[in-house]
């Protein structure tokens, strides 16, 4: 048993093969000394193999070939000039690579079509466009060099290629839309039609002549050699498909392989230098055209794609809510890459639009992509074949075939997935895409070779668990959009932190308005204290007396409330110092007080269990006080109006709910129930400001508790006051 080397076709190094068609010869030089040559050109110019060594300049003197130098560099670029040589006219094609230049001679044939350039040309640009420029161009190369097919060959994303466009000669099987797989012209050779975009094979099984001399087969680059033979494998690719000539011309644009224009016939058929370059300066003329064309539109798609993206932008802007902002516009961002579906994930939630997977299949990808953002580029991952580029096993895998996961920076689970479902289409090749081996013994070693198919007869598959690719207008318009929601998510923060610098001022403001209240309002109090201080004096009747006992009662509470409360604007929350207060006297007292402010005499009354509390003296008066006055105020107007009020103690807490039988609530209004200046619309025929429930609210936090509410409009309304549990055990005598 030997040891095994396997060469597949991409190893193949056809640009050093070392050997040139029979139409072509071959000098090479260094320093304008000859160093290797093709041994046909021995015989072409009578010569022997003394000629290695010699001047190159010298040699064709010699010859009476009138060459002229002053049209040629030492670089890259093709010099080409035209001799006769034994009353035939050749032309002589110099370039150099590798600090050898070339010398290569080919015989010129006669054709009155090479004139038609010009005419050619204006004919493709003047009726082509995306839909038929490729008909066009066929068309003008196929008047050129009549072969018995002619095709646009376009590579796919994957590298494999298709027929998209054909001209073919009657009695001769059509291969309009057959694909051919990407080993069929291997990286090595894509990579060489780029550098040098002009190919012949004149004679498939034609003789080739070897390169000798003094530099290694392996050192000859011909990479741009316009004589090059093929390499055995491609010539044996030709037979198997019952083609001797082949000719190939690259379609480039924007400087990337686009595709080629390939030709074949049937019987061996050589095309001279001016016909392979007149075809080739169509073929640059119609990709400069398809270019333009391709341009122009792509510009009309990103400035529609900036377009939707501003008006996004300015949506996701006007809504408070930017989560809701992002569920109302999910199909706007979802259409924007042509997605089927839409997964948002933001602040926990999961939002979703089109055709997407279940629950656990949306869980899966988006773990999938938390673990491994830290592999995505610029935080994007693009595929459409998830299911074999991930290890996660999906529910429903063909609806998330295809998917560009995009995470909204790096510090944060947040995500935009756009999905494309399973393609599910029938592809027709030109022969089943699989390959044979041949093996030879080479020092020892046992050499397999990959042989290309021997078959082209139509092979149908049907392709699984991929997407459509995603175009690159779709993931630019993926990462606009993400640029748009982490500037739009940016500004809303932005904004929060300046509600939040103006809420700050507006607390100082009504620190200050606490401090001017308190003193404004002593004034006045103290002149009505005196007054009534002086009434007591005079000689009245009872009931007078009693009056104005209850006058100087309420002004000495109202003047300890607001002593009180400047003190509370000037202290945090953690500096209230909570304590146990009996509320019966207080809540029998405001009772009856509501009873005379809302003019409410009838109002019934019932009180039944008053605990004590854990709070703040001041308090645990403005929350009792603005409870119980809303529920007689608001059932002031019902036949019977009814106020209850019932205290009760659990493990941890003291609960008082105060039940009215007033006009209730709206549960369309229940967002506006504690927030401040909000009033219910069917409270707005009795006074008030929308503040008293804000600040109950505000205060019950305060002292550890919770205000909620239990109500139906028209029904009545019982608010529930939870509060702290004094640190003592009740005792029952």
């Amino acid at each position: 048993m030997y040891p095994k080397e396997y060469i597949n076709c991409d190893q193949e190094p056809i640009h050093i093969c070392g050997e040139v068609q029979e139409y072509g010869y071959l000098i090479g030089t260094q320093n304008s000394k000859i160093v290797s040559y093709s041994e046909n050109i021995l015989a072409f110019f009578s010569l022997d193999s003394s000629i290695l060594g010699r001047d190159i300049k010298v040699l064709l003197s010699e010859l009476n070939l009138d060459i002229n130098w002053n049209n040629y560099s030492n670089n890259q670029e093709l010099a080409i000039q035209h001799f006769d040589f034994k009353d035939e006219e050749y032309t002589l094609s110099i370039h150099t690579n590798n600090e050898i230049t070339f010398f290569e001679i080919e015989k010129v044939i006669p054709t009155h079509k090479i004139n038609k350039e010009y005419a050619a040309i204006q004919h493709i640009l003047r009726n082509s466009n995306d839909e038929n420029i490729w008909k066009v161009l066929l068309k003008e190369i196929q008047d050129i060099i009549d072969f018995d097919r002619a095709m646009i060959y376009q590579f796919l994303y994957d590298g494999s290629g298709q027929v998209i466009e054909e001209l073919v000669k009657p009695n001769l099987e059509s291969y309009l839309h057959l694909h051919y797989p990407e080993s069929d012209i291997p990286a090595q050779a894509r990579a060489l039609y780029l550098k040098n975009p002009v190919r012949i094979t004149s004679h498939v099984s034609g003789k080739t002549f070897p390169i000798v001399g003094v530099i290694p087969r392996e050192q000859m680059d011909l990479t741009y050699s316009v004589t090059r033979s093929s390499s055995p494998v491609h010539r044996e690719y030709l037979k198997n498909a019952h083609v001797e000539s082949s000719f190939s011309t690259s379609i480039i644009v924007n400087g990337e392989l686009w595709g080629m224009v390939a030709c074949q016939n049937a019987a061996p058929k050589h095309l001279d230098l001016q016909s392979r370059l007149l075809a080739e300066t169509l073929t640059r003329t119609s990709a400069n055209a398809f270019a333009s064309y391709k341009s122009l539109e792509t510009l009309k798609e990103y400035q529609r794609i900036n377009l939707n993206n501003i008006s996004l932008r300015q949506n996701l802007l006007s809504e408070e809510d930017f989560g809701k902002a992002l569920e109302t516009n999910i199909k706007d961002i979802m259409d924007s890459c042509a997605a089927d579906g839409m997964i948002i994930k933001i602040n926990n939630e999961i939002l979703t639009a089109g055709n997407v997977p279940n629950h656990s299949d949306i869980e899966k990808i988006i773990i999938w992509s938390r673990e491994n953002n830290h592999n995505f580029e610029e935080n994007i991952f693009i595929t459409n074949t998830l299911c074999q580029d991930i290890n996660v096993e999906l529910d429903n895998p063909e609806i998330s075939c295809g998917i560009i996961t995009s995470v909204l920076g790096s510090n944060t689970s947040d995500m935009l997935i756009w999905l494309r479902k399973e393609q599910g289409q029938k592809i027709k090749w030109a022969g089943k895409p699989e390959k044979g081996t041949v093996s030879e013994i080479k020092d020892g070693v046992e050499i397999i070779k990959f042989s290309p198919r021997k078959s082209f007869e139509v092979w149908k598959e049907y392709v699984k668990g991929t997407s459509l690719p995603w175009k690159i207008k779709e993931i630019e318009s993926a990462r606009w959009i993400t640029s748009v929601i982490l500037k739009a998510s940016h500004t809303k923060s932005s904004q929060i932190v300046d509600l939040n610098n103006q809420l700050k001022e507006l607390n100082q403001e009504l620190d200050s308005f606490s401090h001017t209240i308190s003193h404004d309002l002593n004034t006045p109090l103290t002149v009505i204290k005196l007054n009534a201080q002086v009434a007591k004096k005079i000689p009245d009747p009872e009931n007078i007396q009693k009056s104005l006992d209850s006058i100087i009662t309420q002004v000495d509470m109202m003047s300890e409330m607001i002593r009180n409360v400047l003190e509370l604007s000037r202290i945090k929350k953690s500096e209230i110092e909570l304590k146990s207060i009996e509320v019966d006297a207080l809540i029998n007292t405001l009772a009856e007080d509501s009873k005379l402010s809302f003019n409410s005499p009838h109002t019934e009354i019932i009180i039944e269990n008053t605990p004590e509390v854990l709070g703040d003296k001041t308090m645990i008066y403005q929350v009792f006080g603005n409870v119980i006055g809303n529920a007689v105020k608001y059932s002031s107007r019902s036949e019977k109006p009814l106020v209850k009020i019932v205290g009760e103690v659990y493990e941890d807490t003291v609960t008082y709910k105060i039940t009215d039988n007033g006009i209730g609530i709206d549960n369309k209004e229940s967002s506006k129930m504690f927030k401040i200046f909000s009033r219910m619309n069917n409270a707005k025929e009795f006074k008030g400001n929308g503040v008293g429930l804000s600040i109950v609210h505000h205060l019950m936090e305060k002292m550890g508790g919770k205000i909620s509410y239990e109500s139906e409009s028209g029904k009545g309304t019982t608010f529930i006051l939870n509060f702290q549990k004094p640190n003592y055990d009740f005792s029952i005598s």
